[in-house]
């Protein structure tokens, strides 16, 4: 059923697929969503209700991770009683599914190369533009950071598309030992050879954490790059209405006002986020 008040989303009773975990705590669901899968575009994402007889009143929002002709999966992290839930339905348990939403992100510049900055499962947000990169011949790197190795996702997605991944967990357990913002910076600075081609003009694409998000800001601005960020805040309606999500967002150089994650975004310039604000 097209939704009238989201001229551009569906809202779709459907049912689970599969619905694997694939590391600690994280689980891919994969489910038949044809109209959504037409329409996605990179940093969308979809709201999804839990079935009846759960106790939970509000949808909770997912970002689509890939889109294959008419299914679509997301990659989660049980974090509450919603995902919790969600972490324990079957294959053929019913679903309603509400999307494409938000915005995108923009790569019509192409960048040499494009630069992918996963925090935690925050790299869900990033393998739909890295697959759209690739389908346009742009030179992508990967950046993935985890807790600890348990908790690592995408890589082996990452790499099937041809895309290099460099890794980084807080504990060491595997790659570099601390935070993914710390390859970055070596990665501008050229400081190790990392088998690619010299960074003419890269754009940073990024999402994980707050804390990521504003050292990766603080990071572009330093070396004077273009990044954009998705931003995961917590939702009640995602359309616009309730103002549950909203992030302060730069104006001018002296004031700024509060858009909705929802609907302005995911997606935004990270220069325009007022981060001291949060």
């Amino acid at each position: 059923m097209r939704n009238d008040r989201l001229s551009n989303s569906y809202d779709i009773h459907t049912a689970i697929l599969s619905n694997e975990e694939v590391a600690e705590a994280h689980y891919l669901l994969r489910c038949e969503c044809a109209e959504i899968a037409k329409h996605a575009r990179p940093g969308q994402f979809i709201h999804v209700m839990i079935p009846q007889g759960s106790g939970l009143l509000l949808r909770r929002p997912f970002t689509i991770y890939t889109v294959e002709g008419s299914e679509i999966t997301m990659l989660y992290q049980i974090i509450g009683d919603g995902t919790k839930q969600l972490s324990e339905m079957p294959k053929d348990a019913p679903l309603q599914v509400l999307g494409p939403l938000g915005n995108t992100f923009n790569y019509t510049t192409k960048p040499e190369p494009a630069i992918l900055v996963g925090g935690g499962a925050g790299i869900a947000s990033l393998m739909l533009l890295a697959v759209a990169l690739r389908k346009k011949g742009i030179e992508t790197l990967g950046l993935v950071g985890a807790q600890y190795h348990a908790r690592l996702l995408s890589v082996a997605d990452l790499e099937s598309i041809g895309i290099m991944v460099y890794i980084a967990t807080d504990d060491g357990s595997v790659g570099h030992h601390g935070y993914i913002t710390d390859l970055l910076t070596d990665l501008l600075k050229g400081s190790r050879n990392r088998g690619c081609k010299p960074l003419l003009h890269p754009t940073i694409y990024a999402c994980g954490p707050h804390g990521m998000l504003s050292v990766v800001t603080k990071i572009a601005a330093d070396f004077e790059v273009p990044a954009q960020i998705a931003m995961e805040n917590r939702m009640g309606c995602a359309m616009g209405v309730c103002l549950g999500c909203v992030c302060p967002v730069r104006t001018d150089t002296d004031s700024f006002e509060y858009q909705r994650v929802c609907t302005e975004g995911p997606v935004f310039n990270a220069a325009d986020i007022v981060w001291d604000v949060f």
